[in-house]
């Protein structure tokens, strides 16, 4: 099949896979310690009580009993006192000035690519080959365990200096049992979703167009998580986890649960100082899969995670109306005049997960034309019409952000000086491509949000701002030139 069948296929329907919600309760960090530590317990138990020793130095084993239960207690008034063996021998080993030592930690523990699933093992289907390689010698982690102090000095090197990458929202759920006091200096995170399809029929396959804007003459074949077929009245047959995957991973980033936080005051986010965020979908093919779920994902984005980046990086969009949905609620995420960038795929997952190549980004300042409607609003003297500057872009009865008043991202510096004289424009600093740290300054036109084109320059006709264009004519108000508002 060298073609996709686009009248003919039967799209999955979006559901949670409950086999894999069931492994991840019994995989709970905190259960899976305690298993482990009750299992260790019970095995040091049986070697003592095999070898005649008893767990508890005051009780001294009976050694005809063949139970080993029995035996008697003693009084052990005197404490005995351990010496090391530089004490014993009276030799000092040689040493490292500490600052020597710090610095040896700090660069071991230093990894030049982001750290992938941090406190949760590895998914090789979402791992590219060269980074199979690098995850296995990636940083001296062993280096944690020499004694406390570099301990506590590592952690903070660890969580501090280094990036990292979440492909499975279980492993951004383990975040939650790192401290604050680490989690509060990460102000950038990449998601890699990677949608996930099941089926009860091992023969059956299933093909998808190309998530890419490129594709090749063949579709995708879907890589499909088999699944037991069973008698009872649950849904089955060919279903996908992406729209809700995505919610779920975005509901992570809610303020988890300290019993240490005092409760007078709001609890943090997961990441209280997060700036920007970048979010790789793979395998999100356009015009196939089911409608998302707006009323999650609307809560999340416009309500609980509202205006709280100043740059949102979105790959492997679907290019169709689901699509566009998802963009518009993710851009609400975003401050007034922050950036939004989206691309093409960075990823296609078959057999293995392969890199896509190297694209431009598409940028777009997110509501930049908010400081026109203030400067309207003060030079029609309309003062008590503050409904629009508190209501994130919307009519005032449909405002979602009521008296609270969110700072729009500060303006960078250095930026170069424009050379409109009418036109109101923004500076961004925006990446040279998708896979680049380069950046380079981009001005945007307040008005739509959108880069100036080159061609523009050129033509002084270009050079004008009327603010009666955003003006609604109703009710006199400035409003987004969007109608998805973002």
């Amino acid at each position: 099949m060298n073609v996709f069948d686009q009248e003919n296929f039967v799209p999955p329907f979006e559901l949670r896979d409950h086999e894999e919600q069931t492994e991840a309760w019994y995989n709970n960090p905190a259960r899976q310690e305690n298993r482990r530590l009750a299992e260790e317990n019970l095995r040091l138990k049986k070697l003592l009580r095999e070898n005649g020793i008893s767990w508890d130095r005051r009780l001294t084993l009976d050694l005809a009993d063949p139970t080993g239960s029995r035996g008697t207690w003693a009084d052990l008034a005197k404490k005995s006192r351990r010496s090391s063996r530089s004490e014993r021998s009276g030799q000092r080993l040689p040493s490292l000035p500490v600052e020597i030592i710090l610095f040896i930690l700090e660069y071991s523990l230093l990894s030049s690519h982001p750290i992938i699933d941090p406190l949760s093992k590895l998914n090789a289907h979402a791992l590219l080959p060269e980074e199979k390689k690098i995850s296995k010698d990636q940083i001296a982690i062993n280096f944690l365990a020499t004694c406390k102090a570099y301990h506590a000095e590592g952690t903070r090197f660890l969580w501090k200096n280094n990036s990292f990458v979440f492909t499975d929202c279980l492993a951004l759920q383990n975040f939650r049992t790192l401290g604050l006091e680490h989690r509060k200096h990460m102000t950038h995170i990449t998601m890699r979703i990677i949608a996930k399809y099941y089926d009860e029929d091992p023969d059956r396959e299933h093909r998808a167009p190309y998530p890419t804007s490129n594709p090749p003459r063949k579709p995708l074949r879907l890589r499909v998580i088999p699944r037991v077929p069973d008698d009872t009245l649950a849904r089955r047959g060919f279903r996908s986890y992406t729209w809700l995957q995505v919610v779920d991973f975005l509901d992570v980033l809610r303020p988890p649960f300290d019993p240490d936080h005092d409760t007078a005051k709001p609890r943090p986010r997961l990441f209280p100082a997060l700036e920007s965020l970048r979010i790789d979908l793979v395998n999100f093919p356009s015009d196939f899969l089911t409608a998302p779920s707006g009323p999650e994902m609307h809560a999340l984005t416009a309500h609980d995670l509202s205006m709280s980046l100043n740059e949102l990086q979105l790959t492997g969009l679907p290019e169709c109306h689901w699509g566009s949905d998802l963009a518009s609620h993710l851009g609400r995420m975003v401050r007034d005049d922050g950036l939004f960038l989206k691309t093409d795929s960075s990823y296609v997952l078959s057999n293995r997960l392969r890199k896509q190549p190297d694209v431009e980004w598409e940028p777009r300042a997110i509501r930049a034309w908010k400081v026109l409607a203030e400067e309207y609003l003060q030079s029609k003297k309309k003062k008590k019409a503050s409904s629009l500057s508190n209501s994130g872009g919307h009519h005032g009865h449909h405002s979602h952000h009521g008296s609270v008043k969110i700072a729009a991202v500060p303006t960078e510096e250095g930026a170069p000086e424009t050379t409109w004289r009418e036109r109101r424009t923004l500076w961004k600093r925006v990446p040279v491509s998708r896979d680049s740290e380069e950046r380079t300054w981009v001005e945007f036109d307040r008005t739509t949000g959108t880069a100036i084109p080159r061609e523009e320059y050129a033509d002084p006709d270009t050079d004008s701002y009327d603010p009666d264009e955003l003006v609604c004519h109703h009710c006199q108000m400035m409003h987004s030139p969007y109608d998805d508002d973002y």
